[in-house]
């Protein structure tokens, strides 16, 4: 551990250089942590939050949905103002009934929609739409902006996943670690030695790659000395298993508790980035239990959520709990059709739903304006008309949950016209900086 801070403290150091004149200074939101899931595929969010009876749109929604897909008024878990979620995502009603949980609607690339998945998710994870050639990732110029950060960090970015995601672009911080237990220079001859010497290595110079060596050390000598085996969740949590395999955990219920392990050890994380996938369900997509693939992925996504939290509910050392001090932001790089294909799935489309939930979250509530599904509203006559831009709640949470207000820097391009804050979370008033 004393590798770890000794080299972290190199880190900080090498970071406020990238940024000059940028002062660190601590206060009550410089301990919170940010958790983005990136539901990759494309989700349909018309399935996942669906019109009842009663709602002006129910008519337009069965209509549309006329080859199997279209989910039983009687069927979804009841929300608010007539809007229903699908029937696995019952465990997110506990954190929607204790406010902890807010829905944004219509929410989108804009102007425009784009349908490709590898653009979409590049522009989301890089921050500007519209140039994927963006050298960083948004949560890496939120790290590299943010002037409240602790000088030493000892883990404050990872992503659970097997390579880098665009989000933490060129962040020499980041760490990706799937398998913790494996989180090793796999080696069985004189690993303590070859560690020294790298370390001695990284510490010659303070360039980019210096950082990144000298923090991927400092991690895993963090990541080794956590019991990854016999980890007992809090409160009961339970981490959704794989339907075909009852002893194991589903592969996102296992990156969500290791996130959790990561927090709870008090490791310094700041910015954690996951992924689940399997949304780009264009044929037999199944909303209901038995019928298809994305009744058992609501599942997983929403129990293994709902564990999270329920894991993260225990004291911090800064008198909070550890929840309170957890922002998770879960959205896909588009929706689907607002009418769903001859093959029983649903095409490719535009506005979708963003989940906002945890620490400082106006939950219990819908937000967004809701554009409607006559045909009309429609774009196109195909998808549902995006309303709001995701960046505007991206800034808002880290404005209001980590007082960073550089956002002419996280998201170039964006201007003060385009910033339309809903009230998602609370926090302390700042005024955005949109000065170039």
């Amino acid at each position: 551990q004393t590798l770890a801070w000794s080299l972290t403290g190199r880190f900080a150091a090498a970071t406020a250089g990238m940024a000059p004149g940028l002062a660190f200074s601590e206060d009550e939101y410089s301990d919170n942590i940010l958790v983005f899931v990136f539901q990759r595929g494309g989700i349909d969010g018309l399935s996942f939050l669906a019109p009842m009876d009663g709602h002006a749109d129910r008519g337009h929604y069965e209509s549309l949905r006329t080859n199997g897909t279209v989910i039983p008024s009687g069927n979804l878990q009841a929300l608010a103002g007539g809007w229903g979620l699908h029937p696995s995502a019952a465990p997110l009603l506990d954190l929607w009934s204790d406010q902890s949980l807010a829905i944004v609607q219509a929410v989108g690339l804009l102007p425009f929609p784009n349908r490709s998945h590898f653009e979409a998710e590049r522009y989301i994870e890089l921050g500007t739409p519209g140039n994927r050639f963006t050298t960083t990732g948004w949560l890496t110029r939120h790290l590299q902006t943010a002037t409240n950060l602790p000088e030493t960090m000892i883990l404050p970015a990872v992503i659970t996943e097997s390579t880098i995601r665009y989000s933490l672009l060129n962040e020499p911080s980041a760490v990706t670690m799937r398998y913790p237990t494996n989180f090793d220079l796999d080696s069985h001859y004189f690993e303590e030695q070859q560690e020294v010497a790298l370390a001695d290595i990284y510490g010659i110079d303070s360039g980019e790659l210096d950082v990144a060596g000298s923090q991927a050390l400092a991690a895993q000598s963090i990541v080794e000395a956590i019991d990854w085996n016999n980890y007992i969740p809090a409160n009961g949590a339970a981490y959704p298993m794989r339907p075909d395999n009852p002893e194991r955990l589903t592969s996102f219920g296992e990156e969500m508790k290791i996130i959790a392990q990561l927090i709870k050890e008090d490791t310094g994380l700041r910015v954690a980035q996951t992924d689940i996938g399997g949304w780009d369900t264009h044929n037999e997509q199944g909303n209901l239990p038995n019928t298809g693939w994305f009744y058992e992925n609501v599942r997983d996504l929403c129990a293994s959520l709902l564990a999270f939290f329920t894991d993260l509910d225990e004291p911090s050392p800064n008198g909070k709990s550890w929840a309170e001090r957890v922002t998770l932001i879960c959205y896909s790089e588009f929706g689907r059709r607002a009418y769903d294909n001859a093959d029983a799935g649903t095409d490719h489309g535009w506005g979708n739903n963003m989940l906002v939930i945890g620490g400082g979250v106006n939950g219990g509530e819908l937000y967004g304006a809701w554009p409607g599904l006559a045909p009309g509203q429609l774009y196109k006559s195909a998808d549902i008309w995006a309303q709001t831009d995701y960046r505007t709640v991206f800034s808002e949470v880290l404005m209001k949950r980590f007082h960073n207000n550089k956002l002419h820097l996280i998201f170039p391009g964006f201007t003060e016209q385009e910033y339309q804050p809903l009230g998602v979370v609370s926090g302390s008033l700042v005024d955005p900086d949109f000065n170039d």
